[in-house]
């Protein structure tokens, strides 16, 4: 989507762990800084005081990137990540094959400036702590995962004794991580009423709503397309001539993606809607995997619709 704000000055950041490689459109240099608090802070007051309208674009790298956007939201510099598939296949369309740290941050900037992608909403401190609770749970959750892997590949007693006593702390934080995410949504009269929309749909529960409140700010002000791709369960084209492609979805909001996931597979027993959608879909012969993505999608549309209006989900009324 194009941005109304003229920027006169793009800067693409191709994030890694520990550094992060800068292309900055303005004085056409290159340079890389310490992928750090300190760092980055002082990186991003520093653009804070230069008299150009700054449009800083980075990709999805697993998370490495949240400081950054947190730090330039923080002193009000625009920012967007974006999927890295969209930035090689721009790369190549410009006729470059070649890929290193600061041909992508140059990449990045020129992206930035040609295509203009959506600003990333900057949180409210409700949805900024929300979102560091939620991020934490997800945290915890891989680590129970792998506590549990390990367990199963050692028979030593003492060594699994350790490894329950893990478990067991990991999930009481998790518990006191629950517990506090209600909390702050109880705090916050937005969140309460959207908590309470969304909820209201059969299939979506507080991890599922937790994780839209957080992740996806967005819902209720993007149409069903748009928002269908932001989160990446929208099926992407791929036709040419007379061929038809096979349609497949790739890309988006993975945290959303995966709390869809969970509540779409609930939504297939106790939504109706959902459920006969899904028969339907299967009774065509549709693979299982496809029919639930499809579920998925229709599930993000619906809540989007509820964001929307403001109207709790109800039954569709037949005539």
């Amino acid at each position: 989507m194009i941005q109304s704000t003229v920027y006169t000055r793009f800067i693409g950041i191709d994030v890694a762990s520990k550094k992060i490689d800068i292309y900055d459109s303005h004085s056409k240099q290159y340079s890389a800084i310490e992928n750090s608090v300190d760092s980055l802070r002082a990186y991003s007051q520093s653009l804070s005081k230069s008299k150009h309208k700054i449009f800083v674009v980075m990709e999805a790298t697993g998370g490495y990137e949240h400081l950054l956007v947190e730090m330039l939201q923080d002193v009000g510099i625009d920012c967007a990540v974006v999927n890295p598939l969209q930035i090689r296949q721009f790369a190549r369309g410009c006729g470059l094959i070649e890929k290193t740290d600061r041909i992508d941050a140059a990449i990045i900037s020129r992206f930035a400036e040609v295509v203009k992608p959506r600003v990333q909403e900057k949180p409210t401190q409700s949805e900024k702590k929300l979102r560091a609770l939620v991020r934490r749970r997800n945290q915890i959750l891989s680590q129970v995962s792998g506590e549990h892997n390990r367990y199963q590949q050692t028979t030593d007693k003492e060594t699994q004794a350790l490894i329950e006593e893990s478990i067991s702390f990991y999930k009481s934080q998790i518990k006191a991580v629950d517990a506090r995410i209600l909390e702050i949504v109880s705090e916050c009269e937005t969140l309460t009423e959207k908590s309470r929309l969304y909820s209201s749909c059969p299939g979506v529960g507080v991890v599922t709503v937790a994780t839209l409140l957080s992740e996806l700010p967005e819902l209720g002000k993007l149409n069903r397309e748009q928002v269908s791709k932001l989160v990446g369960v929208a099926p992407i084209a791929c036709d040419s001539g007379q061929k038809q492609g096979k349609r497949s979805t790739f890309a988006g909001r993975s945290p959303v993606r995966k709390v869809l996931y969970m509540a779409a597979l609930t939504a297939t027993m106790h939504n109706q809607p959902l459920k006969n959608f899904y028969q339907r879909l299967l009774a065509k012969g549709k693979p299982k995997k496809v029919a639930l993505v499809a579920v998925m999608r229709k599930l993000l549309i619906t809540l989007n619709v509820i964001a929307k209006t403001k109207k709790e989900w109800a039954l569709p009324t037949t005539n």
